[in-house]
């Protein structure tokens, strides 16, 4: 494999190392955010991260169950879900070109 793609591959490994705590530290302060300002949403759902996962799934245009959030809920809202999204990136990025390495190993 050419070292460009060595170097991308360590690069998005590194990266993922980092973002996926993050990831999870912001979906934890959402939780918390959400227990705060919007405990009547939460149905005795608890604290554990797949159920705020769940609530994280369920907000649609700023709002949860047709309730707006407030600010700081709707700021946590965005960032946890921007990390998800990077998180998942990079995780796609360090699959394809494992897979293309191990691929082109093979033949040559």
């Amino acid at each position: 494999m050419p070292i460009f793609f060595d170097a991308i591959f360590l690069i998005s490994l590194a990266a993922m190392v980092v973002v996926y705590p993050m990831y999870f530290m912001q979906l934890s302060a959402f939780g918390k955010i959400m227990l705060r300002d919007h405990p009547d949403l939460l149905d005795g759902r608890g604290k554990d991260s797949t159920a705020i996962y769940a609530l994280l799934k369920k907000v649609k245009d700023g709002q949860l169950d047709g309730v707006a959030l407030s600010p700081e809920a709707s700021l946590a809202y965005s960032s946890a879900k921007r990390l998800l999204y990077v998180g998942v990136t990079l995780f796609l990025m360090v699959l394809s070109i494992g897979l293309t390495d191990a691929l082109l190993s093979k033949q040559g």
